[in-house]
């Protein structure tokens, strides 16, 4: 078990595993002390993220040949203690003299190394998948009644059929217990491994790499080993050998079997495994590395620790703790997160709010607030028992707190969500301490302690998509020899990918992939033709919702005839409101989901009214229909702005206090009585829900529409196509005087089947302002701002934008908007973007040298912009290298149109819709190549 003492046989394995030699004694002689220092400067040397200067290549080697005699080993150069990336030794190996001596350097030690971390700032890279790092701005390296959460527990002794865990209470941590005597340390030198400088061939080699393979480099192929290898594998016959050769990306890392062994009685997986692997993933650029990485992790929880699996995915996820439509999300406030730093440190709250200020990322002021404290305070902390025995901190230790602190109420509750952290932490700091005792770093914890504060924030800032979380997570559940084949895998990541857009759960997931492997001899590993079993296990269900299918933008009214071919098509009007997926479950519930499956049953108890009225005289007994919710002026029955709809609110809303009423748009029907229709043809889909509701209106209504015969583009009928492109444009005029956005056109019969998560050319979305402009609008992030003048004295003047990387989890600007901001906006930006005012940009920002606003924001709203068109531009950095190699692109002469309430920054738009947008530019008049495999997952 988890707080068992280990054998003997386990702790040489721990021992091997950090890089660690034969156990040390207890009273080291001076020689010993000296050759323990003398393998300390090497591997100091090989673990060097820079190379070293002359100087210090000769000051290593004058102390290594000082090092054998015990005079020498006592006596130790002022350079030496100086070097930033000094292993230390074991504390009980040094005299109290040496180890006072090791702390009066610390002062000289820290300085030197912010030293570094501001020449480093002048010519700083920005991580990017494949393709050559952008330059940016970087920091140093340096958001009471407690809910029932035990359906989300995970941890504890699986099942023998491990296809239903025993429920576990939620893992209370023992700030009380002491630290065990045979606890081995956790990765130093492996999550050490980072690449600051890239040679110029090497950046031009991964130019050119295609997404088919990527070899990983030396360092991280080496830092996998340690992570992805934490546990040896079992000997069990399904158990496939692990390849000793360098892993492909497609084929998984190369696991090391010489490290720490799972017990096979439920032991868990410890958190400071999970945090090794994230340090990995964010020094690693290449989005096959990063792929590989995960995908060994979790093929080796697979093997040894199974019943972890989903809380190791959940933390990979980090933004929600369970299902998304289950509302269970994090986000701690950075005022808890502070005073819990502060009080687990005994640091300052002024001092943690100083380097906050200055770093931009309260992970990283944790890690660093610890590394300077050399002796935590402990005050509040009670001393264990004499001879009582700690667990390491675990995943599952680490996922239940969460779940605990996201399902926390009333008013104790802000001082029990610090109360945990606060003992998060400083267990974090037990874990380092037990550690180095036994002689390695204390980076694996410190590491740990920022990924915690980052989850608390629902942001790890290590480049994780969550596309990649679900290719990985496949690759982890393939056979071995199939795992290595381009087709197989083709084959079982389609089955993933259709299963988990019609149903977004990693608990359905995981759980269908137990039964598939209950029901085949390679379990746990499956064959990429029983993937093909999701179908059924992951069928689309009334009560959890499908990933909506979306539009692509088109500018042109000849790009719609181009996109059709001449196949029928209908237009339909594309209201000024809020997707809504309406949910009739058989026990007659309702359920209303956002195109973020975000469960809104709450904010809209009209709507539930609503459909149940307009269904009560059809024999329907479940569905699904999607459709748009649209704020209406009853009196009038005229239709308002989305800004109108956004003010009411999101929780806890009653029938009778709603102030701004609503009307339903519906516009397609996805599942009827038991069947899935997503498979039939749009005409048909649109049959059945004409015919299963009724019109109430002001209530319930059909989206306007209007169907269009195709016409071939370059027909000899050329009055049938000026007729039909004027038909189209009669429309979509009548659609504006209506209050609506324009136009969405969509195929009826040919390739008209409804593609969940897929953003489709068979369905385009067209309006008035596209065809002056780029082809739709952006969402984009204030990131910074610049002092106004004159007339804009006190307030800000103009504001940098930025789109967002998910592949990196990086904000990149795009462009400064200036204009079209009235008076009462420019008040109303400048009072609630002043609050979230940092000293610099945050490590999530890609910026160029050349752009400095006067202040920087944290990423926290996002605003609709419409811009003239885009253009290529070494200035920016969005989009950079998708389009044109070292470039990014800009948007041109932007305009605000209105803030989007209902999108947090990660869902801004995103790089690669930046990229197509800049194409579709020369695709307006002469169409393009049909790219229908834009997944959203």
């Amino acid at each position: 078990m988890a707080g068992s003492s280990k054998p003997k046989t386990q702790q040489k394995s721990i021992m091997s595993f950090f890089g660690m030699g034969a156990k040390p004694a207890a009273s080291p002689t001076p020689k010993r002390k000296a050759d323990a220092e003398s393998e300390g400067e090497k591997a100091d040397v090989a673990l060097s993220t820079k190379q070293p200067d002359d100087s210090a290549v000769k000051r290593r080697k004058t102390e290594t040949k000082a090092t054998p005699t015990a005079g020498a080993s006592k006596t130790k150069t002022k350079e030496h203690e100086e070097e930033p990336e000094r292993i230390e030794h074991d504390a009980d190996d040094e005299p109290k003299e040496a180890q006072a001596d090791t702390s009066e350097t610390n002062g000289t030690r820290e300085q030197q190394s912010e030293d570094d971390g501001e020449e480093e700032a002048q010519e700083p890279r920005v991580r990017k998948p494949g393709r050559r790092r952008l330059r940016q701005r970087v920091v140093d390296d340096d958001d009471d009644d407690d809910d029932d959460d035990d359906d989300l527990v995970f941890g504890g002794r699986p099942s023998r059929s491990r296809r239903q865990p025993e429920p576990e209470a939620v893992v209370t941590i023992d700030s009380d217990s002491e630290q065990e005597e045979e606890q081995k340390p956790a990765t130093k030198a492996a999550s050490s491994v980072k690449d600051e400088e890239v040679e110029d061939d090497q950046v031009e080699e991964e130019e050119e790499e295609e997404e088919e393979e990527e070899e990983p480099k030396p360092a991280i192929k080496t830092s996998s080993a340690s992570a992805s290898g934490f546990f040896a594998p079992r000997s069990s016959a399904s158990t496939p050998k692990k390849s000793t050769k360098s892993a492909s990306a497609s084929s998984g890392s190369n696991t090391n079997t010489n490290v720490l062994p799972l017990e096979d009685d439920g032991s868990s997986v410890p958190f400071a495994a999970l945090s090794v692997l994230f340090t990995q993933i964010e020094a690693s650029s290449g989005r096959l590395v990063i792929q590989d990485l995960l995908t060994s992790f979790f093929r080796d929880v697979l093997q040894k620790a199974p019943q972890d699996l989903l809380a190791c995915i959940y933390l990979c996820v980090c933004t929600d703790l369970s299902p998304p439509f289950e509302n269970l999300k994090i986000g701690i406030g950075d005022a808890i997160l502070m005073k819990s730093i502060g009080e687990a440190t005994g640091t300052n709250l002024k001092f943690v709010k100083d380097m906050y200020q200055k770093e931009g990322d309260l992970g990283k002021v944790a890690q660093n607030a610890r590394s300077k404290q050399h002796t935590l305070s402990f005050a509040s902390i009670k001393p264990a028992a004499t001879g009582a025995q700690r667990s390491v901190l675990s995943v599952p230790d680490v996922y239940n707190q969460f779940v605990k602190i996201a399902k926390m109420t009333g008013n104790n509750s802000q001082q029990q969500k610090c109360s945990i952290i606060k003992n998060l932490l400083v267990k974090c700091e037990k874990d380092r301490k037990a550690f180095t005792d036994m002689g390695k770093t204390e980076l694996a914890a410190s590491e740990a302690a920022k990924y915690i504060i980052r989850g608390l924030q629902g942001k790890l800032r290590i480049g994780l998509a969550e596309k990649t979380i679900l290719i990985s997570l496949t690759y982890a559940f393939m056979v071995e020899k199939e795992r290595k084949d381009k087709e197989k895998q083709e084959q079982a990541l389609a089955c993933v990918k259709r299963a988990f857009s019609e149903c977004p759960s990693y608990n359905a997931l995981v759980k269908a992939f137990e039964d598939i492997q209950s029901k085949v001899s390679t379990a746990p590993f499956i064959k990429a033709e029983d993937f093909s079993q999701l179908a059924d296990l992951c069928a689309l269900t009334p009560g959890i919702p499908v990933s909506p299918m979306l539009a692509r933008p088109t500018k042109a009214y000849a790009m719609v005839f181009d996109r059709f071919q001449g196949v029928p098509f209908t237009c339909e009007y594309k209201y000024d409101g809020e997707r809504a997926q309406i949910h009739i479950l058989p026990n007659g519930e309702i359920s209303i989901f956002s195109r973020n499956f975000e469960n809104s049953t709450e904010r809209f108890p009209d709507v539930k009214l609503m459909i149940t009225k307009a269904s009560k005289k059809s024999d329907i007994k479940s569905c699904i229909v999607d459709a748009e919710v649209v704020a209406v002026d009853k009196a009038t029955n005229k239709r308002l702005p989305f800004q109108v709809l956004s003010t009411r609110s999101r929780k806890n809303v009653r029938v009778e206090d709603i102030k701004v009423p609503v009307c339903i748009y519906a516009f397609d029907l996805l599942y009827l009585n038991g069947e899935s229709l997503l498979q039939m043809p749009l005409g048909k889909r649109r049959e059945l829900l004409m015919e299963r509701f009724e019109v109430e209106e002001g209530s319930f209504e059909f989206a306007t529409s209007m169907d269009v015969e195709g016409v071939l583009p370059g027909s000899d009928d050329a009055e049938a196509m000026e007729v039909a492109v004027d038909k189209v444009r009669t429309f979509l005029e009548e659609a504006v005087k209506e209050n609506c956005e324009g136009l969405m056109v969509k195929t009826l019969e040919k390739e008209a089947t409804y593609e969940p998560a897929n953003r489709s050319h068979k369905w385009l979305k067209l309006k008035k302002d596209y065809l002056d402009g780029i082809g739709d609008s952006a969402d984009l992030v204030p990131i910074g701002a610049f002092y106004g003048r004159g007339k804009r004295t006190g307030v800000y003047g103009a504001y940098l934008l930025a789109c967002y990387d998910p592949d990196t989890e990086m904000f990149q600007a795009i462009t400064k908007l200036g204009t079209g901001l009235n008076d009462e906006q420019l008040k109303l930006f400048h009072d609630q973007l002043k609050e979230k005012v940092v000293d610099r940009p945050p490590s999530d920002y890609a910026i160029a040298d050349g752009i400095k606003p006067d202040v920087w924001f944290q990423a926290s709203c996002v605003w609709e912009i419409l811009g003239a068109d885009l253009s290529i531009s070494p200035k920016y950095t969005a989009a950079m290298g998708l389009v044109a190699k070292d470039k990014g692109i800009s948007l041109r002469f932007p305009r605000f149109i209105r803030i989007r309430d209902d999108k947090n920054p990660s869902q801004a738009t995103t790089a690669a819709q930046v990229a197509d947008l800049y194409r579709a530019q020369g695709l307006a008049s002469v169409g393009g190549d049909d790219d229908d495999d834009d997944m959203l997952i």
